[in-house]
């Protein structure tokens, strides 16, 4: 950013990375006179429903591989169990419950990368070292050393993982409170200007961005314009090999209550290897979801942002979010359906859940990269363009600091964070590409995911 700071910033997208930034903005004097608007296809509703983070609930946790995002976390956690009304983790936002992060034995793992199981180990060496470091009781983490172990902890009969631990440090918050109560905040602040439209295409001026027009052909400035749109940002701006939106399967099922009395009480589980996990109910509603590779939508887009002034804006084939907002159906495919009753049956110590007829399904859209750092950078080809995205999966957590740090790399102080978030380079290996025929989608590889890999969601909802 130059020396002067802009008169206007737009922000596209109000999901967390949008809401948090526009808030941040706020709070620094060198932003006092810049106009702050926020446009997002919301539909008479701030943040839109089918964001990745409106839901009953998300995990709540410092348990990474990397340190980096254990700090982070950790830092976020200070914010999340504050527990006064008005406070993040107040009214039952936040909920301290414990979390197991399981894994089974690897099978063939490429050389190169990393397996779930080196994943949950590196991430209990992490959580501890910093449990250490910040002064939190280090007793509060517990290896489980076998499945045995596993299977007693949560009472469960089913196969839940190899080796795991359980950190009673972590938990859960329901993340559409959380997101109401992170708009609320922007709102007190009487800065920022919310434009409820469906972005069309970015504006530009030259070798400059300046806007993003809208469906009813409006244009809305602003000296900086900050793409925040989640895993729509490839629609938007060519992405292709750097991030992918990947679409992941939840499920609701109704608990009655002598369930919710033993479900309440048990920590949050998630299987690394199957990306299979579920999270305590507050009310008589369960939900099972899966962390894996996701479905890969490819489809025609059309005014995607090329890399430079000097290619040309040219229609191509991406992953996009099948979503209310663009008509999709919603349905899980057969082989998501079957895969989340068995998270049911191996994860939950009440018998018989996965026998019953879901209450709801959804595909929650993931914002993907190939190492699962997030991009939070300036545009290398464009002017004024700014781009925070690819949490891949991992960003609600982050709620109270990430709209910090984001525009500290916006300034060029991100340090190390701002340094792994970079615009980074890419092979022209065909990622994000048709390959022989088929789409060749992006995967990220940093032992977090479980699953199958390459699903293509037509195809999946296809077979029976």
């Amino acid at each position: 950013m130059e020396e002067a700071p802009p008169t206007s910033i737009l922000v596209i997208g109000s999901g967390v990375f949008g809401l948090s930034t526009a808030w941040a903005l706020t709070k620094r004097q060198l932003f006092a006179k810049t106009a702050i608007t926020v446009v997002d296809n919301a539909r008479g509703e701030f943040p839109p429903r089918d964001s990745a983070s409106v839901d009953s609930s998300r995990i709540i946790r410092a348990d990474y591989a990397d340190p980096h995002y254990t700090a982070l976390a950790t830092l976020a956690q200070q914010e999340w169990r504050r527990q006064g009304a008005d406070e993040l983790g107040g009214q039952g936002r936040y909920t301290e419950s414990g979390f197991v992060l399981t894994a089974n034995l690897p099978m063939d793992v490429p050389a190169g990368t990393k397996s779930s199981m080196d994943y949950t180990r590196e991430s209990w060496e992490n959580v501890v070292d910093y449990a250490a470091k910040e002064g939190l009781p280090t007793e509060s983490i517990q290896r489980l050393e076998s499945r045995e172990a596993v299977k007693e902890l949560l009472t469960v009969d089913g196969h839940c993982g190899d080796w795991g631990y359980l950190n009673k440090l972590s938990g859960w918050a329901d993340a559409g409170k959380g997101m109401k109560w992170l708009y609320d905040r922007v709102m007190e602040t009487n800065r920022v200007r919310f434009v409820d439209g469906q972005v069309m295409k970015l504006e530009t001026v030259g070798d400059k961005v300046v806007g993003a027009q809208l469906s009813d052909g409006v244009v809305v400035r602003g000296d900086v314009v900050l793409v925040a749109a989640g895993a729509w940002t490839g629609e938007l701006i060519d992405l292709r090999g750097r991030v992918e939106a990947t679409g992941h399967a939840l499920a609701y099922v109704d608990i009655a209550e002598d369930e919710l009395a033993v479900l309440a009480k048990q920590p949050v589980v998630l299987n690394l290897s199957s990306g299979l996990f579920i999270i305590p109910p507050r009310d008589r509603v369960l939900k099972v979801a899966r962390h894996g590779f996701g479905y890969l939508n490819p489809e025609l887009v059309t005014n995607a942002l090329p890399p430079s002034p000097s290619s040309e804006r040219k229609p191509f084939v991406t992953s996009r979010p099948v979503t209310e907002r663009n008509g999709g159906a919603q349905g899980l495919p057969e082989e998501a359906d079957v895969d989340l009753r068995r998270g049911l049956k191996d994860l939950s110590p009440v018998k018989g859940l996965e026998t019953r007829p879901w209450k709801e399904t959804r595909l929650c859209w993931y914002s993907d990269t190939a190492d699962g750092d997030w991009l939070v950078d300036w545009h290398p080809g464009w002017k004024g363009l700014f781009i925070a995205t690819g949490d891949s999966g991992h960003g609600f957590k982050f709620l109270p600091v990430v709209g910090e740090r984001i525009v500290d790399c916006m300034l060029g102080s991100g340090g190390e964070l701002g340094r792994k978030w970079k615009w980074k380079d890419v092979d022209d290996d065909g990622v994000g590409h048709y390959v022989n025929g088929g789409y060749n989608g992006l995967m990220t590889r940093d032992g977090s995911r479980g699953g199958h890999a390459g699903m293509i969601l037509r195809e999946e909802r296809e077979k029976k």
